[in-house]
């Protein structure tokens, strides 16, 4: 099962998603990046990380800064057939 929080507050400077994406995974104490990120620091195919409705593919990917404010929704790859 993915992560089963549906919200968590951070106050953090401004950081790239993926630093946002360690911190995350670092508070809360579950493992998930392997799920979203491939071993080159790549989004795995299928993967959506949105930054106010905007998806991080059309900006810097995992490079794009958060900002204080910001709402960030991760939809990881999902199964199916």
């Amino acid at each position: 099962m993915f992560l089963e929080l549906k919200e968590i507050d951070l106050e953090l400077e401004d950081l790239s998603i993926f630093e946002l994406l360690k911190e995350t995974e670092k508070k809360t104490g579950k493992k998930f990046l392997f799920k979203l990120i491939t071993n080159k620091g790549e989004l795995k195919p299928g993967t959506m990380i949105l930054i106010n409705g905007r998806n991080i593919f059309h900006m810097q990917k995992l490079d794009s800064i958060v900002s204080d404010g910001d709402e960030i929704s991760i939809f990881p790859p999902g199964g199916g057939g």
